[in-house]
């Protein structure tokens, strides 16, 4: 990668070219060490996202901050069930007995289920993605990495207001509102609303329905009572809707069984022959209440939440005419209703900060309950090939108890700091099948069956780093850091045997070298970073023959460099880039078909990078004319264990650019937006169906160029 060495030259130079002029590069603040820390002294690969980044970059979902976090990939099967990916580890399944390997924790509080991501980001004050397992401070099911996102809190000070109005391409309609201020002389308040809608823009040629629409709506609130100058109690609740059609996914390739008829709209990005328009639904809601007391001897911090999220969705993976039959009958859909409920506490105690010494110790108690009922339909097949009954289904049920305790000390000791921690996680599952019925494309259930499981996981993982301060705004580090994920039960198994053997739980093990350093008078940063992780027992979920399975993979690698830029040549031109290097793959993977050794991890791109430049030009009275604009590379990546070429995403890139304009004193902004201004077309997710008999594949594809306005005003 060429661009990144002379782009780094480019930022030096004209930065050396600035001395003299009183600009720097900004302080972010955060709290990946369960304290608040600037982002350059943390002896972790961190990539920080505050409020202005966020509204300037458009970012308003995961899949966003994917873009522009190094080492971090996203798919996406629909938006109950996100794929993130970090350093080549997630997960792609999401059955009752699964966990995510990539964490998001909001405010403080783990969200366990992937359906339950905020797929509206807004009244956010920072996002942190922490690359690598974080199995000490962060506990179970962070071995790829977390997303710890902080919301705004309540204004103490003084009454504030803002609304902002988007409107847009596709008939996007969008509108954010946000009130906040103090009721009383300790006592302050914020509420916080966002709706946004967008028609689809895919056609169903069938049903006349536009596919792929956006329509979301969502709420915050909370309350900050500061009871005495040591006491603080924060109240926090959310709430969000979804309510939007199918994924439309679109037939790519040769032509379905041979038939050009049948799919009719082959391997056009804005059509789809489906029978089935498909759907989401989705409500998540949830509450918490943050205690925070400070002693002399350092602060105790509680955080109790409960959440809930429900969700169904229909998805017809073969979008494809019934020429034959004329009964619209099913090629392949896939339908789930999902149920979960969870509730957690987690209470610590942090050292003042004073001395060489600091300190945090910590209990975590975690319950989690999910019924999940997933149903397969074929039942056109079926019909053609005269085999009877060809539906299924899988109603599962998972419950969750976890406790972990949990220190972590660091001492400083002139120009060197020394880390060391720990986490021991004991946690148990019990877990219950009833599969039925028969569906021979996907699962072999050829008789009802009701199986039933439990089994109790131990875990010790530990963290030391050695960190060196000598060089004057640098901080290189060393750290070896280790990662669990929880043992599980493959919820969607075809047979008894199957669903009662339980999957050993994920280790991991990085070795990582990271340098943060700024340069020239805080005006160019430059963070780097290369790691060295072993996995051992990865929880993969692939296909053989006519059987899903979920299964260990022995021992699996992840190797690799990443570098973050950020460089202020001139006063308001801002310049950024960050790069990724990713060598993943299977070590040992043998199963009873064949043998996955030596092939790449899934959604681990090898080389992704991203370049954006911003500029910001004040007109005196009459206010100031900012610009940014990116660029997006993201690498090529298999979806599937066995690196087949029919599951691999390729390549793509991504142009956005954002032009505004606000008042000199800040009380209003115009701005004029466009994303994917190139036009580019990709898949975000695929389905290989050569099990039909054709090379084609059912594939998801990323939003077409989308374009609009925003208008925002604050009080």
């Amino acid at each position: 990668m060429k661009l990144t060495p002379l782009y780094c030259s480019l930022a030096l130079a004209v930065s050396a070219a600035a001395q003299g002029q009183d600009f720097a590069i900004e302080e972010i603040v955060v709290t990946a060490q369960k304290r608040a820390e600037n982002l350059q002294d943390v002896p972790i690969a961190i990539t920080a996202m505050n409020q202005e980044m966020l509204k300037e970059a458009g970012i308003v979902g995961i899949d966003n901050i994917a873009h522009f976090t190094p080492g971090f990939a996203m798919s996406s099967y629909n938006k109950s069930s996100p794929q993130p990916y970090i350093r080549g580890i997630g997960t792609n399944t999401s059955g009752a007995g699964d966990d995510a390997s990539v964490a998001m924790f909001i405010d403080d509080v783990y969200i366990s289920r992937a359906g339950a991501y905020d797929s509206n980001l807004f009244d956010l004050e920072r996002v942190e993605v922490l690359r690598g397992p974080q199995g000490t401070l962060y506990g179970k099911n962070v071995v790829g990495g977390a997303l710890n996102i902080t919301t705004r809190k309540p204004n103490t000070e003084e009454l504030e207001a803002s609304v902002r109005l988007d409107v847009g391409n596709y008939n996007r309609r969008g509108v954010q509102a946000y009130v906040s201020g103090p009721l009383a002389d300790t006592v302050a308040a914020k509420l916080s609303l966002a709706s946004l809608k967008r028609d689809g823009f895919v056609d169903n040629t069938v049903t006349g329905t536009k596919l792929r629409d956006t329509d979301t709506q969502a709420a915050r609130g909370g309350l900050l009572w500061d009871a005495s100058d040591k006491l603080s109690v924060s109240w926090n609740w959310d709430v969000s809707k979804v309510r939007e059609s199918g994924v439309g996914r679109v037939l790519v390739g040769a032509p379905l069984l041979g038939v050009t008829a049948l799919a009719p709209s082959l391997n056009q990005r804005d059509k789809t022959d489906t029978l089935n328009d498909g759907f989401t639904d989705r409500d998540v809601w949830g509450t918490s209440v943050k205690l925070v007391w400070e002693q002399d001897y350092g602060t105790w911090t509680s955080v109790t939440a409960y959440r809930s999220s429900e969700y169904s969705f229909t998805d017809d993976l073969v979008p494809a005419l019934d020429l034959l039959s004329g009964a619209k009958l099913n090629y392949f859909t896939n339908h789930t209703d999902e149920d979960e409920s969870q509730f957690s506490q987690e209470l610590r105690l942090d050292s003042s900060g004073e001395g060489a010494l600091e300190w945090t110790v910590g209990v975590y108690y975690f319950d989690d309950d999910i019924k999940r009922l997933e149903q397969w339909d074929t039942s056109l097949v079926g019909t053609l090939l005269k085999i009877g009954q060809t539906q299924g289904q899988a109603d599962a049920s998972n419950q969750t108890e976890s406790q972990a305790l949990f220190a972590q000390a660091s001492y400083n000791l002139d120009d060197w700091r020394f880390t060391l921690g720990g986490r021991y996680t004991r946690e148990r599952k019990d877990a219950s099948l009833v599969g039925q019925g028969f569906e021979p494309l996907y699962l072999s259930l050829y008789a009802p069956f009701s199986a039933a499981a439990d089994k109790t996981w131990n875990n010790f993982s530990g963290k030391f780093s050695i960190d060196y301060m000598g060089l004057e705004d640098t901080l290189i580090y060393l750290s070896l850091s280790e990662g669990f994920k929880s043992g599980a039960f493959n919820s969607i198994a075809g047979t008894k045997a199957a669903a009662e053997r339980p999957l050993n739980p994920e280790l991991a093990t990085q070795y990582e070298l990271g340098i943060k350093s700024q340069w020239f008078d805080n005006r160019v940063r430059v963070n780097a970073v290369v790691f060295d992780i072993d996995y051992e027992d990865l929880q993969v979920f692939y296909a053989e023959g006519l059987d899903v399975l979920v299964d260990n993979a022995g021992q699996a690698s992840s190797k690799g460099a990443e570098l973050e830029l950020l460089a202020l040549p001139a006063a308001g031109l801002e310049l950024s880039a960050s790069y990724s290097y990713l060598d993943a793959s299977y070590d040992e993977f043998l199963t009873s078909g064949r043998d996955n050794s030596g092939k790449r991890l899934t959604r681990a791109p090898k080389n992704s990078y991203n370049l954006a430049a911003s500029y910001r030009l004040p007109l005196g009275d009459m206010g100031e004319l900012s610009l940014r604009l990116d660029y997006i590379n993201q690498g090529s990546m298999f979806l599937s264990a066995g690196n087949e070429a029919a599951l691999k995403l390729p390549s793509y890139e991504l142009y956005n650019a954002r032009l505004g304009f606000s008042a000199a004193d800040g009380s209003w902004e115009l701005a004029l937006w466009g994303k994917n201004l190139g036009d580019a077309e990709y898949a975000i997710h695929r389905a290989d169906l050569s099990t039909l008999g054709s090379a084609t594949t059912s594939d998801i594809l990323g939003d077409p160029r989308t374009y609009g306005l925003s208008f925002s005003y604050h009080l």
